[in-house]
């Protein structure tokens, strides 16, 4: 018996679902090396300029009195 040609359309729901359980399965592959501040390699400079800022808006204006 001749097969149907394929139309790309049609889609196997078999294979669909067991395609999709496998990628369920699979936890997110986690990136080596990852850092608490993240990907950002000027993170660390930045948090740092962040907490000067916000200390010298605490600090420079009891000087000013």
């Amino acid at each position: 018996m001749a097969k149907p040609p394929q139309d790309p359309r049609v889609t196997d729901l078999a294979s669909y679902k067991k395609a999709r359980e496998q990628a369920r399965r699979k936890p997110a592959p986690k990136p080596p090396g990852a850092s608490f501040l993240g990907s950002n390699p000027r993170a660390g400079a930045i948090l740092i300029l962040v907490i000067v800022v916000v200390a010298a808006l605490y600090v420079v204006p009891r000087f000013l009195h």
